[in-house]
């Protein structure tokens, strides 16, 4: 186990969470560009659905598979080192890809390839970063700053998204997977000075299989937080395939390349301004759960609404009101999750709570794109919306998320 010794202030805005922040925004930029690019060029490729949802969707099935040995690791290993090495991973992988697509060689089993070594390196990743947040900053700031990430990541993604079909168009899909490339290598560099303090990890005694035993322990032991985690990762199971055919889905619904990258961009603007919200106006907690509640209804209803109207206007003013109030919801989650669960435990519970998401999330897209292929992308992602309604409600109502929402 590597010791790091090094102290850092633990103040809302310092040095080291700046270096977390921005290490964050270089790789997301490229990253945005490139899944528009690379969904494009699958789609246009295969004239499938499944594919293009497959390409995104095995990420997640890596995501879910590795990410709770990636959180063991964040719990005995150094947090920004294994940040730090994961994006400089990606960044040759990316780099490698781009350079076949340059030399007209790039083929969908090799994006495919990709896309798996990237899962890799996001199931190392992600554990890593989020139990380094909780480290950096006080408790009390932990929602402000956690919203700040989201924020600038919606940013991010609102530009990438309304840009992205132009920038397609403009540089060509070899272009974008290279600066891609190159944002999670000059992130990687920065995140190797991120000064990071000792916290309690797990025990040089205990072996890695012990230690990610140990996870499921803790879990068996907060029951709470099991039901929650198992009934928010079923909201994912029923809607999250979206994501997979949002493409097809635009295009069914009538819209061009650069409708497609306005729709893509309004909802991330629409999460900018949630996370923006969240940040600037602190909530008591004796009024997040209702908070919660209400966005919770509000996001079910607008989706909807999205799947049944047609028209690049209304459905897009539609599906912009829905990523608001998702963005409000998903805003008290991590937050709540990080004072609830003990440090040396926040790699483990934290990236098996991740791992439930996205592999529900990636079971959805095979389904969506399957599915999609043989009934059409509309009607199953209306389908997919109205089955959300019933484990969605039982999220909110969750004894645990209320407990932990609304107790000083």
């Amino acid at each position: 186990m590597m010791a790091n010794t090094e102290t850092a202030p633990r103040r809302r805005f310092n040095r080291n969470l700046f270096l977390v922040w921005q290490g964050m925004a270089e790789s997301k930029i490229g990253s945005v560009l490139y899944a528009i690019a690379i969904g494009i060029w699958v789609y246009d490729k295969t004239d499938s659905a499944a594919w293009m949802s497959m390409t995104t969707a095995i990420s997640y099935f890596g995501n879910m598979l590795l990410q709770p040995l990636g959180g063991v690791l964040a719990d005995r290993f150094n947090r920004r080192n294994l940040a730090a090495g994961s994006d400089a991973v990606c960044g040759v992988t990316m780099l490698a890809l781009g350079a076949l697509a340059l030399a007209g060689k790039m083929q969908v089993w090799q994006v495919l390839l990709v896309a798996a070594i990237s899962s890799v390196c996001s199931a190392v990743l992600y554990p890593a970063m989020n139990s380094l947040l909780p480290q950096l900053v006080e408790q009390n700031n932990l929602m402000r700053a956690s919203a700040l990430m989201h924020s600038t990541q919606s940013t991010i993604q609102m530009i990438g998204n309304a840009a992205g079909g132009f920038l397609v168009v403009l540089f060509g899909v070899p272009g974008i997977i290279l600066f891609n490339g190159a944002t999670f290598l000059f992130s990687s560099v920065t995140e190797w000075f991120i000064q990071v303090p000792d916290v309690p990890r797990a025990s040089e005694s205990h072996s890695f299989l012990r230690d990610f035993a140990d996870g499921f322990d803790y879990l068996k032991h907060h029951r709470g937080l099991t039901t929650m985690m198992l009934v928010g990762a079923t909201v994912n199971l029923t809607c999250g395939g979206f994501t997979g055919i949002v493409y097809a889905w635009c295009l069914e619904k009538g819209m061009d390349i650069p409708q497609y990258g306005l729709f893509l961009g309004a909802e991330s603007a629409a999460m900018l301004a949630a996370t923006v919200l969240m940040t600037l106006v602190p909530i008591p907690r004796r009024r997040r759960w209702h908070v919660l509640a209400l966005a919770n209804v509000g996001y079910n209803l607008l989706y909807i609404g999205a799947m049944v109207t047609s028209g690049f206007r209304v459905c897009t003013a539609l599906y912009t009101g829905f990523s608001f109030c998702n963005m409000v919801a998903n805003t008290f989650m991590y937050p709540a999750l990080m004072e609830a669960i003990e440090p040396a435990y926040h790699g483990r519970i934290l990236a098996l709570f991740n791992a439930a998401c996205v592999g529900t999330t990636a079971f959805s897209m095979v389904a969506y794109g399957f599915l999609g292929d043989i009934f059409g992308v509309v009607p199953v992602s209306l389908a997919g919306g109205i089955l959300t309604v019933i484990p969605a409600v039982l999220f909110v109502s969750n004894s645990t998320l209320r407990r932990l929402l609304t107790e000083e």
